[in-house]
């Protein structure tokens, strides 16, 4: 298989903690404590309210390199190569922006590990550092990251979104590769074509569309906040976590046909809320976690709701 204050629950749901010492992973309880209705579910995203940003001095005028004083993205932008934003600088992204980022082609490679510049197809293991078997290399060489060491803040508002697509016509989930963010949030925005979204401790994902992903919709291996977001369609997990603590709450996670919703490897996850529809598996337990919260989840129409390796 490839894979903060705490909502009320409905009144139907009956409340449950877990030990902290030795968690609770059998399945009858962690039913009562989550739904798995029958009938289908028709599930409309609500969005929150516009979020307050900071003033950046600069506009930006460029679409590749190191970023090494504040800047603004804002209109038509178009990325050619990697972007590297350096520690205590600020990107901002204005509501309505749309950041074409170019496919399967990178001007100026400035992340080249050994494992992620190869080529071809990975027919060696089940998984290679994530990448499984039958899928292309991470070819870095040929792909475009955007990796924000300082801080991103990127928020639109429910009816003027910011885009970070593909420059594709015939876009594909591998067309450019790594979004990732130290601090900050990434609200109102839709994010598609990626391969990989991994942000840091202590960030906000919230309100977002992420579709058509190579690998993980959301790699939390932090103590990020995802919620509210629709999530879907993703060549491995939609979220992941491994030995972190992360909150997954109120997102509307699938379709994602033959893989799973969300991965938990250990740690101490918050997964509250969540209607899991249409994938593979809902949860999957790849490693027991030290003391996870799940209530309120709601698992429709997949293939396996929880399962434990």
């Amino acid at each position: 298989m490839k894979r903060c204050c705490l909502p009320i629950l409905l009144s139907l749901m009956i409340f449950s903690c877990v030990s902290p010492k030795e968690p609770n992973l059998d399945a009858t309880a962690l039913a009562a404590r989550n739904i798995f209705p029958t009938t289908t579910i028709q599930s409309v995203q609500t969005l929150g309210p516009e979020k307050t940003d900071i003033s950046s001095p600069v506009v930006n005028q460029t679409s590749h390199g190191e970023i090494i004083q504040d800047e603004i993205w804002e209109g038509k932008f178009v990325v050619a190569g990697d972007i590297i934003v350096v520690p205590g600088v600020t990107l901002r992204v204005m509501p309505g922006t749309v950041v074409k980022i170019a496919a399967n082609q990178d001007r100026n490679n400035l992340f080249d590990s050994p494992f992620d510049m190869k080529i071809g197809i990975q027919n060696e293991s089940t998984n290679i550092n994530g990448v499984h078997f039958g899928e292309p290399y991470r070819d870095e060489g040929h792909h475009i990251s955007i990796r924000i060491e300082g801080t991103l803040i990127a928020v639109g508002t429910p009816d003027n979104m910011i885009t970070f697509t593909s420059d594709n016509p015939n876009p594909g989930i591998y067309d450019w590769g790594h979004f990732e963010f130290a601090h900050g949030i990434l609200s109102f925005s839709i994010v598609e074509y990626y391969r990989v979204l991994g942000p840091g401790g202590g960030t906000e994902v919230s309100h977002n569309i992420l579709q058509h992903i190579g690998e993980c919709g959301v790699c939390a291996n932090s103590s990020v906040i995802v919620e509210d977001n629709t999530i879907s369609y993703a060549g491995h997990e939609l979220v992941d976590m491994h030995q972190s603590s992360p909150v997954i709450q109120n997102n509307i996670l699938g379709p994602n046909p033959n893989h799973a919703g969300i991965v938990i490897d250990g740690g101490s996850p918050q997964i509250l809320d969540n209607t899991i529809t249409g994938c593979g598996v809902g949860i999957d337990f790849i490693s027991k976690p030290d003391n996870p919260l799940l209530e309120g989840n709601i698992f429709q129409n997949n293939e396996q709701n929880i399962i434990y390796d």
